[in-house]
Order: structure tokens, then C-alpha cells, then sequence
């Protein structure tokens, strides 16, 4: 009786197999040795991508060389990622003491009574004020438990300076991976259509397209917008003489970009200004300017977000969101570009034709 060798029919299955435990193995075994340099690259990556078109616009416009353009663009992301970082550093060394102290002063000021202005509101200005009054009814306990939090704050914060020491090592990359994408740009764009291609053909391709348009997007959204906001932010505490200016404004950044709300540190100062100062009138200037700035972000967001993108606005948002609360601040770029992938591949998977979908009837002519 003959037997039928099934050998050969299995082997190519087990090749397959083979082929794809070694490749993964090796993609492994590749991110965990770049894991230690994967935030900086995925930076460098997101800051590329949404400058690109300056970039080009200046070889174009000006007819300079690759390598000047490069530094010039390297130089500009110098002073907006390690200038405030370093400027703040030396502010928390020279001042974080004396702030300290200011703040626990300011504590110590707070009245039992709610100002006047608090109080002769409409509508709600009765409820603030018993609030108000409830809330300092102990003042003594208020001030026992402030005062152990305001010295245990002081100590974080002068062991954040080490953080801050690790942080700069870490923008420092983002700027040398920079200039390495910007002086290849050109050779890791085709390399990344032809890995498209490769993959997925021209859905893949389109998915890339589409993802990197969502970064621009985004960049232009929120991060355009978080520059606005604090430049702005800088421009009110300068002209109310707050001291660590610069810090501040770079926390606005932060927090405009976390999508928390740069009205946050504009609204302590205001209260710095208030109690502290005891300058009722530039508290009130800087309150309503932390309005100003807060609310800026509802008009110039939307309309920076939707341009040059072919997606819906709300699945932006959630991605912006659900991007920051998975994977944090650089999620912000992540989780839109993942969704924008997903968004694309969906919707051409859904343009092919199905087998189960009935033939479409010609029309009679």
C-alpha cells in the first residue's frame, strides 16, 4: 500500500513559521537595546514631521543648503525645548527658597472673610461666600495641615532638580535625533513608502499619509495653540512683575499642551497677587486675563486641527485624549496617529468589494 509523504506540505508552513519567530525575535531584541532612546526618537520623529514643510519652504524660498537649514531649524528647537528648562532650573536654584516662604505667608494671610467683590456677585456670590467661610471656619487647622504640605512641597521640589538634570539629557537627544531626520529626510521618506508599499500597497501608503498628516494637525492644534497661550501668559506676568516669569509660562506650556489648561498657574499668581501682595487691582487684571488665556484655546484649537486633515474633528480629540491618558504627554501625538492609521485601513477595507455582498445589477441602458 502506498503512502502519501505529507513532508512536503508541512514544510513550508514550518519555514513561514520559522521566518517569522526569528524576525520578531530580532525586532525584539532591537527595541528593548533603542528602549532607553525610544521617547527621544518618537519626539525627534513628531517634531520632523510637523516642521517638514518649513523646512522645505526655506531650502525653497531662500535656495539654502540642507546643512544650514538643519542647524538653523536645530538652533530654533535649542531655544524652545532647553532655554526655559534651563532657565527654570536656575530660577527654582536662585528663588525656590524664598518662594517657599512667600507661599506660606500668603497662607498665613488668607482672611476668614470672602473679599467684597467675591461676595456682591449675582447669583452666586452668596454661595461662594459661605463656601468661603467654611471652608477657613477652622482657619488654624487649614493653616496646621498647609504648612507641613508647603515644607514637604519645598523638599520635592529641590529634588526635582536631579529630574530636571535627567529631562535636559533627554531633550538634548531630541535635538540630535533631530538634525539626524532632518539631514536624512529625503532617504527616510522613501524608505518609509517603500516599507508601505511593501506591507499593505496602497492602503498602507495612504495610512502613512494620513498619519502624518494627523501629527502635523495636531502639532498645529495644540501645540501652536500652547505657544500662543503662553506667550501670552508671559506677557501678563511680566507686566505684573511676578516673579519666575519664565518658569511659569513654561508650566503654562505644559499644562496647554496636556490639555489641563494654562489658566492654572495665572490663577495661583493672581491669588499670589491677592494675599500675598495685597495688590487687589493687578489680581484682578491677572484673573481676567487667565480667562483670556484659558478660553483661547476653544476658537484657535478646532480651526488649527481641522485643516489639511481628512478625518473627524471628535476622532482627533479622542485621540489627543485617550492618547495622553494611555501613554502620556507624547501620547498627544501617538494617539492621534494610531487612530489615524486605524481610521484610514478601516475605511478602505471597507471599500472593497465583499464576496457576501450581492453583485451590483447593471443598469439598463
Amino acid at each position: 500500500m502506498n503512502t502519501i509523504d505529507s513532508s512536503p506540505a508541512l514544510s513550508e508552513p514550518v519555514r513561514t513559521a520559522l521566518r517569522l519567530v526569528i524576525v520578531g525575535s530580532l525586532l525584539f531584541a532591537v527595541l528593548y537595546i533603542l528602549r532607553p532612546f525610544l521617547p527621544s526618537l518618537l519626539w525627534s520623529a513628531f517634531i520632523v514631521i510637523s516642521v517638514w514643510p518649513g523646512f522645505a519652504w526655506l531650502q525653497q524660498r531662500f535656495r539654502w543648503s540642507r546643512l544650514a537649514c538643519t542647524l538653523l531649524l536645530a538652533s530654533m528647537l535649542i531655544g524652545v525645548l532647553i532655554g526655559p528648562l534651563l532657565t527654570g532650573i536656575a530660577a527654582l536654584v536662585t528663588h525656590g527658597e524664598a518662594l517657599v516662604v512667600n507661599a506660606k505667608a500668603a497662607v498665613e494671610k488668607i482672611p476668614a472673610e470672602p473679599p467684597t467683590l467675591l461676595a456682591d456677585l449675582p447669583l452666586i456670590g452668596s454661595g461662594l461666600a459661605k463656601q468661603w467661610r467654611e471652608a477657613v471656619d477652622n482657619t488654624q487647622d487649614l493653616r496646621a495641615r498647609l504648612a507641613p504640605e508647603l515644607q514637604k512641597s519645598s523638599r520635592w521640589l529641590f529634588r526635582q532638580i536631579g529630574t530636571m538634570g535627567a529631562l535636559f539629557l533627554q531633550l538634548l537627544l531630541v535635538v540630535v535625533f533631530s538634525l539626524v531626520f532632518y539631514a536624512n529626510g529625503a532617504t527616510l521618506d522613501a524608505l518609509t513608502e517603500r516599507i508601505a508599499r511593501r506591507i499593505g500597497g496602497e492602503q498602507a501608503l495612504q495610512a502613512r499619509d494620513q498619519a502624518r498628516q494627523a501629527i502635523r494637525s495636531v502639532a498645529l492644534g495644540v501645540v501652536l495653540t500652547a505657544i500662543i497661550q503662553s506667550a501670552l501668559a508671559l506677557v501678563g506676568l511680566l507686566l505684573v512683575g511676578a516673579p519666575l516669569a519664565v518658569l511659569i509660562t513654561f508650566i503654562c506650556f505644559l499644562l496647554a499642551i496636556a490639555q489641563i489648561g494654562a489658566a492654572l498657574p495665572l490663577l495661583a499668581v493672581a491669588g499670589w497677587l491677592y494675599w500675598g501682595q495685597g495688590d487687589a487691582g493687578w489680581a484682578l487684571f491677572m484673573a481676567g486675563w487667565s480667562l483670556v488665556v484659558g478660553g483661547l484655546d476653544n476658537i484657535l484649537r478646532p480651526l488649527l486641527m481641522t485643516r489639511g486633515i481628512r478625518m473627524p474633528l471628535t476622532l482627533v480629540f479622542a485621540g489627543v485624549i485617550g492618547g495622553l491618558l494611555a501613554f502620556g504627554l507624547i501620547g498627544v501625538f501617538l494617539g492621534p496617529t494610531l487612530v489615524a492609521i486605524a481610521h484610514t485601513l478601516l475605511l478602505a477595507w471597507l471599500r472593497e468589494p465583499s464576496e457576501l455582498e450581492p453583485p451590483v445589477p447593471a443598469t439598463p441602458r
